[in-house]
């Protein structure tokens, strides 16, 4: 076990962690347990045994007083492999570089295509040696690099690389490291804790004693070997009396801080200065020593004691010995390190530095110091820092006076907070802040803030409601940022869906947008255009709307992607062309979007991309198009450590697979309520119509939508569907409700599709001869993007031709659809279609899907079908937010279990499920 008492099942497996990097594949694991139980002597362990099979290793000891140096781990980390940068995609390069400092920070970097980068930074690696990546103390970890890093860990599968990560339990409730296969810690055994104790006094142990010890210590390895050595030899051997209590905690915190004070005065300065410099740099420290008179002999006497060590980096015995040094002396003294270390970091050109040593030097309110931590926060917040520029600037705050700018600076450390994923810290700051309330545009700042707050915790109804309270009090002063929130009001009202409640739903922020009318002098600008055609749909209806929902997507389409607005105006056209039924113009949105985003690297408009894509394609039914895009937003949300199960519900409805289509349904309904997204339920319903529709279930299918359909509907291009149900079920009167919604949708968006489904759905209807609007529906529908509502159009016509006993013509049109939805994937109604021909004297075999589906995996299925449409391992890497490694690993397994060879014959299956 290599000295280590007690810990058989942790080495054994950390041996397997490092088994499976040797293999070519990846293992991680997160050690957890109280401080003291013996974390980073596993550690120890475990890079002892890589270097006997020629790992590389690198490694972490985060520390406390680095917490807030944002990407400080990550850019230590990753600098032996900055040489490879040049292989990454444009914008994951971009990101990176500007966060290890190789690039001009001209924007803030996404923290999700950093943590994408690194994870490509290690996996393109040069040399063919397995990697070893230990963190320890990985609780200190600044926000950004933890995030990552616990990134990286979960999309890692098939790179040579293991990672074991060393954290105490969570100490703020938060788990930065959730998911991940963890290993608690536990104290040791009295059996065990008696072998540790006997190796470290070289001696017999008394066992009453030993027993004594553990009981006081609860086993905790290092309070027991430091208990150990505060005790005589006649203790330990039972001869003489044990002290009371024996030495733990923060006793055992005093012990350390006795024999601090035991060494000479310049040892004990050098100690302060290492506890205070948040660098652990050498150079720091001796530079610090030419001001505060000690030198390299002062350094003997500690690391005689094996207090700290001075290589590379210098470092403490452990965490508590730093503690100890640092608060066992007078703020005074403090005061005076932290003010030479800010001389230092000045003389080095490390301005950030010198702010926060200044900081810490302050014992008074000092805003020449302030204003050094603001300036600080703006550089920290333009490299991405957001988690210590939330710091910063509480900082400057706590050192300004009271008034307007301390309420300013504790504002811009809780958004700070919030933009860092922070909600618990945000809320806190924001509770602070929200005192000053001495006029109403600060309060609707206030409001602004707390509304990202509670989009950080999941509740977009109640992120609503504070966005409409910011937009009252800031347009009694500012109308054009007001009317700005009302649109970001606008997204969330959207989000919540019919889970909105009253007051936090789109008409409410309608009717605020109607009382703050923008000012003549005013440029309107195309946030103004968004919210003006959402406004009038919702409380003038979709006809009087239509020219301005029109207006809108036409000022969004001749918008460069330049504003930071871009792609909320963006996906605000999206979701305007889909309430006008014009699957044109959303797709080339949608595709626009997607594009941009994917060019700029932006993660929360690619989701929103993907899913308005797979939208657009699914309506025109081409459903391999429209599940790789699902699987796309699936694997997104998969990285985020999130989940997304709509895209394969709504593909699986149109498929016709009950079974997954009904637990898929449970999960989406689930997740709903869990996070407030309503907005998924309209599409949940939508799935069940098409699903019961595809089996003739026409009851079921008319009543999963008809009480959803309103002039703000998502999915309009459903209403022939529910037309036909109700018609099906005996319901002519609300059948002709609904004609004549799609009438007013026809003339609002005259596109092919809506007009040949209103030429179907008046068909349905018709009291004489239907012909005609049959005709007319598959001429439209020959022009409509995609054959969905082709087969549709021919399917009914080839059902209605059948009941007149026209036989040979329906078998035409029926045959024609078959073909159409059996080409698609759309088992269901293939399979509804080959019963009206096998009734019509033409029987076919309906197709079924493919057994080997059920072989794959999902990551090897979103895979295949990338590879299937011609994606190279790179291109699979960087849409699935995976290494190529992993890409390679999970195509060769796919061929494997398909029995093919190439990528050729992968095409040339030309399987719906894989193309």
């Amino acid at each position: 076990m290599g000295g280590l008492f007690g810990r058989d099942e942790e080495c054994g497996r950390l041996r397997d962690v490092l088994a499976h990097a040797c293999k070519g594949m990846s293992g991680v694991l997160v050690l957890r347990g109280a401080p003291g139980a013996g974390k980073s002597a596993l550690l120890d362990h475990v890079e002892a045994l890589a270097a006997t099979q020629e790992f590389e290793v690198m490694r972490f000891d985060a520390v406390e007083s680095e917490a807030e140096l944002g990407f400080a781990a990550l850019h230590q980390l990753l600098r032996p492999y900055v040489a490879q940068l040049e292989q990454l995609p444009p914008p994951q390069r971009d990101a990176l570089a500007r966060v290890l400092g190789l690039q001009e920070q001209t924007s803030a970097p996404d923290r999700f295509l950093v943590a994408l980068a690194a994870l490509g930074l290690l996996a393109a690696r040069p040399g063919t040696r397995p990697l070893l990546c230990l963190v320890d103390d990985a609780h200190w970890l600044d926000q950004e690099s933890a995030e990552a890093l616990s990134f990286v860990a979960r999309r890692l599968y098939a790179d040579s690389v293991a990672m074991v990560f060393a954290v105490r339990d969570a100490l703020d409730g938060r788990d930065r490291f959730a998911g991940l296969p963890t290993l608690s810690v536990p104290s040791l055994p009295l059996e065990s804790a008696t072998l540790l104790l006997e190796a470290v006094t070289s001696g017999a142990v008394d066992s009453d004693v030993c027993a004594r010890i553990v009981a006081s210590t609860g086993g905790n390895p290092l309070a027991l070997i430091e208990a150990a050595r505060e005790l005589s030899t006649d203790q330990l051997k039972g001869q003489a009396p044990l002290p009371e209590p024996v030495p733990v905690g923060q006793a055992l915190e005093r012990t350390y801080l006795r024999e601090v004070l035991m060494l000479p005065p310049q040892t004990r300065t050098l100690l302060l200065v290492a506890a205070a410099d948040a660098t652990g740099d050498p150079n720091v420290l001796w530079r610090a020593a030419t001001r505060l008179g000690f030198d390299a002999n002062a350094a003997a006497a500690a690391e005689e004691r094996n207090l700290l060590t001075i290589r590379n980096r210098v470092g403490f015995r452990h965490p508590l010995i730093r503690s100890a040094v640092y608060y066992g002396v007078p703020l005074a003294q403090r005061a005076r390190v932290h003010s030479v270390l800010a001389a230092v970091a000045e003389d080095l050109g490390a301005p950030d530095l010198r702010a926060w040593h200044l900081s810490a030097a302050a014992t008074d309110p000092d805003e020449t110091v302030a204003l050094e931590l603001e300036r600080a926060a703006e550089r920290s917040l333009a490299g991405g820092g957001w988690a210590a520029g939330s710091t910063l600037l509480a900082r400057a705050a706590a050192l300004s006076a009271p008034g307007t700018t301390r309420a300013r600076r504790l504002l811009g450390a809780a958004e700070a907070g919030a933009v860092s994923g922070l909600p618990g810290r945000a809320q806190d700051l924001l509770d602070e802040a929200a005192v000053y309330r001495d006029d109403r545009h600060y309060n609707g700042l206030v409001q602004r803030v707390q509304a990202r707050v509670h989009r950080l915790t999941g509740d977009p109804a109640a992120a609503t409601l504070a966005l409409l309270a910011a937009a009252r009090d800031l347009g009694a002063t500012d109308t054009r940022l007001a009317r700005d929130v009302l649109v970001e009001a606008l997204v969330q009202a959207q989000i919540s869906g019919s889970l909105a409640p009253r007051g936090a739903t789109r008409r409410a922020v309608a009717e605020a947008a109607r009382a703050l009318r923008l000012p003549s002098v005013v440029t309107p600008t195309t946030g103004d255009a968004v919210l003006d055609a959402d406004t009038a749909l919702h409380l003038e209806g979709l006809k009087a709307a239509a020219p301005k929902l029109r207006h809108a997507v036409a000022v969004v389409r001749t918008e460069e992607p330049v504003a930071p607005e871009f792609f909320q105006w963006l996906a605000a056209a999206c979701s305007h062309a889909t309430m006008l039924g014009d699957d044109n113009t959303l797709h080339e949105l949608a595709w626009r979007m997607e594009a941009e985003a994917r060019h700029q690297g932006a993660v929360i408009p690619m989701a929103l991309a993907l899913s308005h894509t797979a939208a657009a394609e699914m309506i025109a039914g081409r459903l391999a198009e429209c599940e790789r895009q699902f699987d796309q937003r699936a694997a997104l949300e998969e990285a985020r450590g999130s989940e997304f199960h709509l895209g394969a519900l709504l593909v699986a409805a149109w498929r016709g697979q009950s079974d997954l289509a009904d637990q898929l349904s449970e999960r989406v309904t689930q997740q709903a309520a869990r996070t407030g997204q309503g907005y998924q339920l309209i599409f949940r319903d939508y799935a069940r119509c098409v699903l019961a529709l595809g089996e003739g279930r026409y009851q079921e299918a008319y009543t999963a939508l008809a009480g959803r359909i309103d002039d703000s509907l998502q999915v309009k291009f459903a209403l022939a569907d529910v037309v036909e149900a109700a018609v099906r079920s005996g319901k002519d009167d609300e059948a002709r409700a609904l004609l004549a919604r799609l009438t007013d949708l026809a003339d609002a968006a005259p596109v092919p599709g809506t007009r040949g489904d209103l030429a179907r759905a008046r068909a349905l209807l018709a009291a004489g001869d239907p012909e005609t609007h049959y005709q007319e529906a598959i001429a439209r529908h020959e022009s409509a993007r995609g054959p969905a509502r082709r087969a549709r159009s021919h399917q009914v016509y080839g059902e209605w031709l059948r009941r007149e006993r026209r036989t040979k013509e329906a078998r035409h049109h029926l045959r024609v659809a078959h073909e159409l939805f059996d080409g698609m994937g759309a088992y269901a109604f293939a399979a509804r279609t080959a019963q009206e021909l096998s009734a019509a004297g033409d029987p076919v075999e309906s197709h079924h899907e493919p057994d080997h589906r059920s072989d794959l995996t999902p990551q090897e299925a979103r895979v295949a079908h990338l590879a299937a449409g011609g994606a190279t391992n790179a291109e699979i890497a960087s849409q699935l937010f995976l290494s190529v490694h992993t890409v390679d690993y999970h195509l060769r397994k796919v061929f494997r279990k398909l029995g093919i060879r190439s990528r050729r014959d992968l095409a040339e299956r030309r399987d719906p499920h894989l193309m």
